[in-house]
């Protein structure tokens, strides 16, 4: 049993990582910082669209990291 709550441990902490990386990049997206939208070849009618799918992406990778997380405990 310890040994699966220690994957589970490990796989909520990467799942909340990713999560984080994805809000992140939206932001990085949305500021266009280093400009990466040209970089990306994102056309500015679709970036909310993507904006919406990364913010949604990250909130739900994040919480489910946190229960896998506290399911470990």
């Amino acid at each position: 049993m310890k040994v699966r709550r220690i994957l589970v441990a490990t796989v909520g902490i990467a799942q909340g990582a990713i999560g984080v990386l994805a809000s992140i990049l939206a932001g990085i997206l949305y500021f266009n910082f280093l400009d990466v939208q040209t970089a990306l070849n994102v056309s500015t009618e679709l970036l909310p669209l993507y904006l919406f799918i990364l913010i949604v992406f990250s909130f739900f990778s994040v919480i489910s990291g946190f229960f896998l997380i506290h399911e470990g405990d």
